[in-house]
């Protein structure tokens, strides 16, 4: 299985499955692994999604189709994620009734000089230990609208703070009067993982008890410019088309659109 991911990595320039579907693959997340000869898929039961990839030296001899039709009948209602929205994602998809339903973009930007400045007027400060419960609430009530983010869970929380990547210094925390009230928790690729050097805006999240105060601008530029005080030298974000204000906070900080995602379901 890991066999067929790597290969359609290697061969689309975009890995197959996300960071949910690994942590199935790794046993740490609820889902099931399923192989039809050179197609393998994960089925991520805690986001209702399933990631497939058909081996490249055996593509378009209905190996992929045979997979997801067999999927489909088995997790009736789940989506399809199709990472890089590739053509042949499309016709997939097609083929088994299945339309587009979200769009995710990724962006990037340089870690240079042109950063935007972090105001003087908000206290941001690195993650303490007695931060968790109310970091994991604000991401609750800041994506009450997302399929997957707004799921996370105190355990879920915790798990990913065991993963290598994480750092308390890469979790960046706003305070007023006394009680977070937005972070931005950054991650490094490369590091203690092997993958891409790269880093990303992994969440950025802001009560929205305290929206409208620039929290989220503050916290945006204070992390980027932890990424590059720490070696980075370019960051990626991955964001929902819609709503826009969300992509256009990102655009005036300095991110283009470098590629997209989409999720497909049935009507």
């Amino acid at each position: 299985m890991h066999q067929v991911f790597d290969a359609a990595e290697a061969a689309d320039e975009v890995s197959p499955i996300n960071e949910s579907g690994r942590l199935v693959l790794a046993g740490l997340r609820a889902g099931a692994l399923r192989e039809d000869g050179p197609a393998a898929a994960v089925v991520d039961l805690r986001d209702g999604t399933i990631m497939l990839a058909v081996h490249p030296e055996h593509r378009r001899l209905g190996h992929g189709t045979r997979l997801l039709r067999t999927l489909l009948d088995d997790y009736p209602g789940l989506r399809v994620w199709a990472f890089g929205s590739l053509p042949g994602s499309a016709e997939l998809a097609a083929a088994v009734g299945l339309s587009p339903v979200r769009d995710l973009l990724r962006m990037e930007r340089p870690l240079d000089d042109t950063l935007p400045p972090v105001p003087d007027t908000v206290a941001i400060g690195s993650f303490r230990e007695e931060d968790a419960d109310q970091i994991v609430a604000i991401n609750a009530a800041a994506f009450a609208h997302h399929p997957e983010q707004g799921r996370l869970t105190r355990a879920e929380f915790d798990d990913l703070r065991r993963q290598p990547w994480f750092s308390p210094e890469g979790l960046l925390v706003a305070r007023a009067e006394g009680e977070v009230a937005g972070f931005h928790w950054t991650k490094r690729h490369g590091p203690a993982t092997g993958e891409e050097p790269i880093g990303e805006v992994y969440v950025l999240a802001v009560d929205p008890r305290h929206e409208g105060r620039g929290l989220g601008r503050a916290l945006l530029a204070a992390g980027l410019r932890h990424l590059r005080d720490v070696g980075e030298t370019r960051v990626e974000l991955f964001v929902e088309a819609s709503p826009e204000r969300t992509v256009e906070l990102y655009r005036r900080a300095g991110f283009v659109v470098t590629t997209h995602d989409t999720c497909y379901g049935r009507p």
